[in-house]
């Protein structure tokens, strides 16, 4: 079967180090068979007059330019250095970071973003304003990955969690396309919110049959499959903890931040510390 977005990139937006976001990239990359490309984007604030800058002998546009080409450098050497058999393309703009990266996005089979210096990583998918912007508009999946994830010693397995409320289709594919990547067993929760047939949602007997569907077309993984309720416990939290990627369908308006500030799902990516995919519903070849 065709893999989505193939002969095109994986792509990672860097800012200073990140090697977390740097290793998960370069990862994916080479178990994809595909190059890999680093952008960094850096602004410049508004300058003092010419004759300012020129009468102390400082270019400010160079001076963050210079900058900007040092973080992308490292960057470049970070991947090179455990994965020399990978195509690396080094992309330096200047400009606004979601700009940029959704233009990018939208020629990537991934975009990967790193975690924000002060801000807990699972908490940039709501509150960073590029993660917020990607996960809502990139029109390939985006993976967002904690500083401190490599690949020795990482978990395995992908999670997938549902709802009555996520377009399945593209997170459903990308959660087997990633097992039978990485030759891991695929966890399948279906979030259970209602009780309520006419709440507007999709049934799980309908979900079930999505399911089994994508099991035909990748019948050599492994899927197990299970229905929770919305509110969180300890043994269901602790059945996801050393999940290897948690995979969630692309919010509807601010449905990701209602999704991930919902007990069980902020409760199992704070435990996991594992990237986590949101994925567009019409993710496909």
């Amino acid at each position: 079967m065709a893999q989505a977005g193939f002969g095109r990139p994986v792509t990672v937006g860097v800012a200073d180090g990140q090697r977390g976001a740097m290793g998960f990239a370069a990862e994916e990359a080479g178990l994809a068979g595909c190059d890999l490309r680093i952008v960094h984007v850096y602004a410049v604030p508004p300058s003092p007059p010419r004759s300012m800058s020129a009468a102390y002998g400082y270019d400010i546009d160079a001076s963050f330019e210079g900058s900007a080409r040092d973080v992308l450098a490292a960057a470049v050497d970070i991947a090179s250095a455990g994965h020399a058999h990978l195509t690396i393309h080094p992309v330096l703009e200047r400009g606004t970071p979601s700009t940029v990266l959704e233009a990018m996005a939208a020629t990537s089979r991934l975009l990967v973003l790193g975690q924000d210096e002060g801000v807990p990583w699972y908490a940039r998918l709501f509150r960073s304003r590029v993660a917020r912007a990607m996960a809502h508009r990139a029109s390939c999946p985006v993976v967002v990955v904690p500083d401190d994830w490599r690949a020795r010693g990482a978990p395995r397995g992908v999670t997938l969690l549902l709802d009555s409320r996520t377009v399945a289709h593209g997170p459903l594919r990308y959660a087997f396309e990633q097992a039978a990547r990485h030759s891991d067993v695929l966890h399948i929760i279906h979030v259970q919110e209602s009780d309520d047939p006419h709440d507007g949602g999709i049934p799980w007997h309908d979900m079930h049959r999505l399911i089994q569907s994508w099991r035909a077309t990748y019948p050599h993984v492994w899927v197990e499959t299970r229905v929770v309720a919305g509110a969180a416990d300890l043994a269901t939290v602790e059945s996801f903890e050393r999940t290897g990627i948690l995979v969630l369908g692309r919010p509807h308006d601010d449905h990701l931040a209602a999704q991930l500030h919902d007990s069980l799902a902020r409760a199992v990516i704070v435990r996991a510390s594992c990237p986590v995919a949101v994925v567009p519903p019409d993710h496909d070849a």
